[in-house]
């Protein structure tokens, strides 16, 4: 039986159409961007072709795009590139960000900057007046993510860039999870860095992008992560992946196109998955599914069950306890824990992402297969109500 993959947060499959455009690149457009002869330059037009189709997806300039290999590169370039070396310097982030953002203030905090990791409500939401009361004279960076990758919550960043504007303190976002389904506008947002990958929006792994805006560039220019040939204009040096840059201009066209329509139709799969499952089997929800809320996502608990236990029984779907980063780790979810659950909660939570593939009938099977899993392992559990 082919196996029902709702594990859109982690990854997705890539677009037919990113498909056929690396495997022409792969013949047509192999060599160096980099190098002066006619190949070279014609892999270079590719390049910041797809270099402007992303910067028109976010509203920036062009010349503002770095890509990178992925998000984690691009948070810890944007974060290590900011806050300096040898300046005790200040940071604000949020309780529920990526591991790949607080790690990298991690290591911030062993090198002897401060960072305050602001808490966040029952939603996994910060606010705005949370943000400018951190703020101090000494703070270099403040970083807030989109909309996170467990618990679906969108982020008020607009609201935040107004007042890190006004403070004259630059402002990061990590939108990977909320690009694909949200508008992103970074002069709209007031961020000055945003990161994502290909890799979460039906394009290739090992690309990702880096927003600069011109006005924190010309102003402060990040340190670089990595030293070589100085390609990204000096601030990413190695060999560009073409291949991939080519994929992910191919994934953002289709993107640009479809994510409106889109978003609408996996909000629908969500509701009937969840409508299904409520027939067979309680569940709590631990993520909103209204306004505030991304789209295709949803994270749930089964009283009483053991979740990893759980997706061992259930072969014919593919879903996830949470970030795929921590799954290695077997640690709780830091995410469900920021938002005040209990470990038996967390035991038993499992998070679920509906894709572009998904289809009304896989929705409906992947609902019935994993509540036949839980009647048989949440033996005794209590019959908590239904949601409405």
């Amino acid at each position: 039986m082919a196996t029902i993959y709702l594990d859109h947060q982690a990854t997705t499959p890539a677009d037919p159409a990113v498909v056929e455009a690396m495997t022409f690149a792969a013949t047509h457009h192999f060599a160096n961007p980099s190098s002066p002869h006619a190949a070279g330059i014609r892999a270079f037009r590719e390049v910041e072709r797809a270099r402007g189709a992303v910067a028109r997806l976010v509203g920036a300039g062009r010349s503002e795009i770095y890509f990178t290999s992925g998000a984690t590169e691009g948070n810890n370039l944007a974060i290590k590139g900011v806050v300096r070396p040898g300046e005790r310097r200040h940071v604000v982030t949020t309780a529920v960000e990526h591991k790949s953002v607080l790690d990298t203030c991690r290591s911030l905090t062993a090198a002897g900057h401060e960072v305050t990791v602001l808490p966040v409500d029952t939603a996994g939401r910060v606010t705005a007046r949370q943000v400018a009361a951190a703020l101090r004279p000494d703070t270099a960076l403040v970083s807030v993510m989109l909309a996170n990758n467990e618990v679906s919550t969108v982020q008020p960043v607009a609201e935040i860039g107004a007042v890190t504007r006004a403070a004259g303190v630059p402002l990061h976002c990590d939108a990977t999870q909320g690009v694909g389904s949200l508008p992103v506008d970074v002069r709209e947002l007031g961020v000055d860095l945003l990161t994502f990958s290909g890799h979460k929006i039906y394009g290739p792994k090992g690309i990702g992008v880096l927003y600069v805006s011109n006005r924190l560039a010309d102003r402060a220019p990040l340190l670089p992560l990595l030293h070589g040939g100085g390609q990204e204009r000096g601030l990413r040096a190695g060999t560009v992946n073409t291949a991939a840059v080519i994929g992910l201009g191919a994934a953002v066209a289709v993107l640009a196109e479809r994510r409106a329509e889109e978003a609408v139709r996996l909000a629908g799969l969500r509701e009937l998955f969840l409508s299904e499952l409520a027939e067979r089997v309680p569940y709590t929800l631990n993520s909103g599914t209204g306004p505030g809320f991304l789209p295709h996502a949803v994270n749930l608990s089964f009283a009483g069950a053991d979740a990893q236990q759980l997706l061992l029984e259930v072969t014919d779907i593919a879903v996830s306890t949470g970030s795929a980063c921590n799954s290695s780790a077997q640690e709780p979810s830091h995410v469900l824990r920021a938002i005040g659950l209990s470990p038996e909660r967390i035991r038993g939570s499992i998070r679920i992402g509906f894709g572009r593939f998904t289809t009304e009938q896989e929705a409906r099977q992947a609902a019935r297969s994993l509540a036949e899993a839980v009647a048989k392992a949440a033996v005794g559990a209590p019959t908590a109500a239904r949601p409405a």
